[in-house]
């Protein structure tokens, strides 16, 4: 019986964001960008650029739902250089929050899964970790792949906070202006 709550429960969940994302393509497609940022207005634009970064990194589909409204604002005529801070700004707290649950969620794993991962973080922390700030930010900021596994790596090495707080940062505030500019131009490269 609770398996079977389970899976009802999944699949209602699943058929919910199927709905949302096809409820923004078919919004974005038939109505077009200039009338949704006309309709909704360009403060309130910011406002919802904000929280759908906010939450972009949680799955791939809030991160799919994320870039095609940031495109379609962009391309509604909207500042890009200021969507792309606003949204970079956004997506930079859903980081390090995420970040900051992987390095805590760390020490609740024991045995053996506990000496492989401790194992493998002195290996990558021995062999230099200039270079995971530098690959990190060339990840984060510079691909359209989604950022959790990566951020979820580095908190599981318990990879310093201090380090990688400001990577997270630039990354995400690259990646969203070069979007958001590129967008505005009407140069789709993530898209």
């Amino acid at each position: 019986m609770f398996k079977m709550k389970k899976i009802y429960k999944g699949i209602l969940y699943f058929t919910f964001l199927i709905l949302i994302f096809a409820s923004i393509l078919w919004s974005v497609y038939f109505i077009g960008p200039e009338t949704i940022v006309a309709k909704i207005g360009v403060n309130n634009a910011y406002l919802l650029i904000f929280f759908m970064a906010l939450f972009a990194g949680f799955s791939v589909w809030t991160s799919t739902a994320y870039m095609i409204t940031l495109v379609s604002l962009a391309l509604g005529g909207i500042n890009p250089f200021v969507l792309g801070l606003i949204a970079g700004i956004g997506l930079s707290i859903g980081d390090i929050f995420m970040f900051f649950i992987a390095s805590k969620g760390r020490k609740i794993i024991t045995g053996k899964w506990d000496k492989r991962i401790e194992k493998f973080s002195k290996r990558i922390k021995n062999r230099g970790s200039k270079w995971i700030a530098v690959l990190s930010y060339i990840y984060i900021g510079l691909t359209p792949l989604p950022n959790d596994f990566l951020i979820i790596f580095l908190g599981f090495i318990e990879y310093p906070m201090k380090k990688i707080y400001p990577v997270i940062i630039l990354g995400d505030l690259t990646f969203s202006t070069l979007v958001a500019v590129l967008a505005s131009k009407g140069i789709l490269l993530f898209t």
